[in-house]
């Protein structure tokens, strides 16, 4: 059995995902400040805690060029995370949109009032393999 050094509460989070599932994202806006998704702080605890897990893949550019996901629609990532059986490729699909509300504003919004990432980390989840992490 492998032992997991940065482990990552799934159903705590998946508790929290459910709850805030299709709900809409407020964003905020003003004079001179440009639009920006007003996140629950725990969505940040999530990321957080995700990022330093051995679930994160920090190579996950690599990981989606190799499984042919140069581009991917919020379309084949939601397909993704209902019927792939392919861990890496789960695992890659979610650090990224994890990691990228950074560069793309409402990334999260997105994936969480549609139940996306929740179903993602579901996924992510049941795939593990037994053997995880592997080094």
């Amino acid at each position: 059995m492998a032992v997991k050094l940065h482990d990552f509460d799934f159903a705590k989070w998946d508790t929290f995902l459910a709850e805030i599932e299709g709900e809409t994202v407020k964003w905020n806006s003003g004079i001179g400040v440009e639009e920006y998704p007003v996140y629950d702080p725990r969505m940040y605890a999530l990321a957080k805690e995700f990022e330093a897990s051995d679930f994160f893949d920090q190579s996950f550019q690599r990981t989606l060029f190799q499984k042919k996901h140069e581009a991917i629609t919020e379309e084949e990532v939601d397909e993704i995370s209902r019927s792939s059986a392919d861990f890496f490729d789960v695992r890659a699909i979610t650090s990224i949109v994890i990691y990228n509300e950074r560069h793309m504003k409402g990334m999260w919004a997105a994936m969480t009032e549609k139940g996306i990432l929740r179903r993602l980390l579901q996924r992510l989840h049941s795939l593990t393999p037994a053997e995880f992490p592997i080094f």
